[in-house]
């Protein structure tokens, strides 16, 4: 069975609402047709992979969760990266729909994935940025040194490497954010928290946190959002019965050596 594009983007934006993304940001249509699809694309961001994914399985539309356009194109130029997106996405008649920060805020959205995989208690909000919700608060639900809580997310997130700043505690209280949250070190200090956990930190983000006795703990952008993705597959299924998802779960921007 196909479904109307408009269908679909009318499910993803009542759940990830227009009105939830911060000022600066441009989540929602990037490209939109009129066409029914079978099938939909989902990834982290708008890539080659992306785009010769959906043309493989004849996906008339891609979700995802950083948006196409940041700011106004100013051309478009056949044989450049973008270019030759663009130019297939259109010569396909592709939708491309994104969802950043509304999607970081909405309910069982980013933060909300990663608070459940992680499995912490006592939700609680990190910080109001526009008056919008950002970031969560919780409590592990049995206190672990820092040895414990590394290993527990080395299994959770399927990753060996991860950067740790600060200086061992027992662990208790976690804050978190996904993608770039580094700037909101300051919140999560003030709430109290043992840990940080967050994506993007830089060297003296962890001087920072040294200074300030708490665990910063940077398991890279992709990795503290990547459970989004099987969950927008997770609730495009339960909605539209016969809809085939195909995901990419994986950064297309890291080698592995």
């Amino acid at each position: 069975m196909k479904y109307q594009i408009k269908e679909i983007k009318e499910f993803m934006t009542n759940w990830a609402k227009d009105e939830y993304q911060l000022s600066w940001d441009n989540s929602g249509s990037q490209i939109e047709f009129n066409e029914k699809t079978d099938s939909v694309v989902v990834g982290m961001d708008l890539t080659d992979e992306l785009v010769d994914l959906a043309i493989k399985n004849g996906s008339k539309l891609i979700v995802t969760h950083h948006p196409m356009f940041f700011s106004g194109v100013k051309n478009i130029i056949e044989n450049t990266y973008s270019g030759d997106n663009i130019i297939k996405l259109i010569e396909n008649r592709i939708s491309v729909f994104s969802y950043h920060t509304s999607m970081d805020i909405a309910d069982d959205g980013v933060n909300d994935s990663l608070f459940e995989k992680l499995m912490l208690k006592n939700k609680e909000v990190l910080i109001y940025e526009e008056e919008k919700p950002m970031g969560l608060v919780g409590e592990l639900k049995i206190s672990h040194d820092l040895k414990g809580l590394l290993d527990g997310l080395r299994d959770i997130l399927d990753l060996e490497n991860i950067r740790v700043y600060g200086k061992e505690r027992e662990i208790n209280k976690v804050a978190l954010m996904g993608g770039a949250g580094a700037d909101f070190l300051r919140e999560a200090i003030k709430i109290g928290a043992d840990a940080y956990i967050t994506g993007d930190v830089k060297y003296h983000d962890g001087q920072s946190a040294y200074e300030n006795e708490i665990i910063l703990v940077d398991i890279g952008h992709f990795h503290s959002e990547k459970f989004i993705i099987p969950k927008i597959e997770k609730n495009l299924k339960d909605k539209f019965e016969d809809l085939e998802v195909h995901t990419l779960m994986k950064s297309s921007y890291e080698l592995d050596f």
